[in-house]
């Protein structure tokens, strides 16, 4: 079996705050093969953004000048041999982000800078890719970029800050300079949330074609059940700080084995079922053994004091009794 691209073993992410330490992220193993679109769903608040923004030690932090640690490892392969990334320096991580993991975030608006017109901005990251390129031929290339995009009169917009543009402009602008670095990983973060449907569906077309066209992965952040039916190969849930269950996209509609993840689906517009009671707890708050037994009808003195993870044929699911 061929390495995967990126294999992420026992990481953690923990945020110093004044009140103590506060983990967002548990333990959370997970691979992403070349190729491949990996879709992790779940609730605010479950660590699946702080797990993202681990890959890249990418974190805007919850907390007032709170100090962020990232635990375990996050092995990059290559040619040579894999690098971790959760304890990569500054200037190896500066060369991974410029040529090989690309991130699109969510508030496009916080992530592109204010004060750059957005052509100059798609041209740095094509520079940032191939050094050799001239200034003139990396222009060249981000006009080419944002027509490509879809971003009308592509020529006159570049010259355009990022406030004189629309929300749906500005991620395209992100995929844009997302591409012009060529990744082998893009790692998107909701990229789609407040968006229009039809705003939305361009958007995940463009992802859909950049990703044929250059066989890169995708770890796509999302709670859009019917976005991620559109765009994923494998669906990872995360609940509480820990993953919960990872399946073929296929089996995960067709049969999720975590009572979470089956709520989740049948919660879903559309499905008529009811929203799950309860909250989620925070991850630095959940209660011992299986984080969800307190919202789940199937729980039992097992689920309450040890926590669980059970083998299914097509994947598996973090729990004590999973879904027949």
């Amino acid at each position: 079996m061929a390495e995967p691209l990126l294999s992420a073993r026992g990481v953690t992410v923990t945020f110093a705050t004044r009140a103590g330490p506060r983990m967002a992220v548990r333990g959370v193993d997970l691979d992403v093969a070349a190729g491949e679109t990996v879709a992790i769903v779940g609730e605010s608040g479950s660590g699946k953004s702080a797990f993202a923004r681990a890959v890249l030690r990418q974190h805007q932090p919850p907390f007032t000048r709170s100090r962020v640690s990232v635990g375990g490892s996050i092995l990059l392969g290559r040619a040579a041999g894999p690098v971790d990334l959760a304890q990569a320096d500054a200037r190896a991580l500066r060369a991974v982000r410029a040529r090989e993991i690309a991130m699109v975030f969510q508030e496009a608006m916080s992530a592109l800078n204010p004060v750059m017109r957005i052509g100059r901005q798609v041209a740095e990251a094509a520079r940032a890719a191939e050094p050799g390129l001239s200034r003139a031929a990396a222009d060249a290339r981000a006009a080419a970029l944002l027509e490509r995009m879809g971003v009308a009169d592509a020529a006159r917009r570049a010259r355009d800050f990022p406030h004189q543009l629309s929300g749906g402009q500005r991620q395209r602008v992100m995929i844009a300079i997302a591409a012009a670095r060529r990744p082998r990983l893009l790692i998107a973060d909701e990229p789609t949330t407040a968006l229009d449907v039809t705003v939305q569906a361009r958007l995940l077309a463009l992802l859909a074609e950049l990703k044929r066209e250059s066989g890169m992965a995708m770890l796509f952040i999302t709670h859009d059940l019917g976005v991620v039916r559109r765009i994923a190969d494998r669906v990872a849930v995360m609940y509480a700080g820990r993953l919960i269950e990872l399946a073929p996209a296929a089996t995960f509609f067709a049969r999720p084995r975590h009572p979470y993840a089956a709520a989740l689906l049948d919660s879903a517009p559309g499905r008529g079922g009811a929203p799950l009671a309860g909250r989620a707890p925070e991850p630095w708050a959940a209660p011992e053994g299986c984080a969800f037994h307190p919202r789940c009808p199937a729980a039992d003195a097992t689920c309450r004091r040890e926590p669980p993870q059970a083998q299914t044929p097509a994947g598996w699911a973090r729990c004590w009794r999973p879904v027949a």
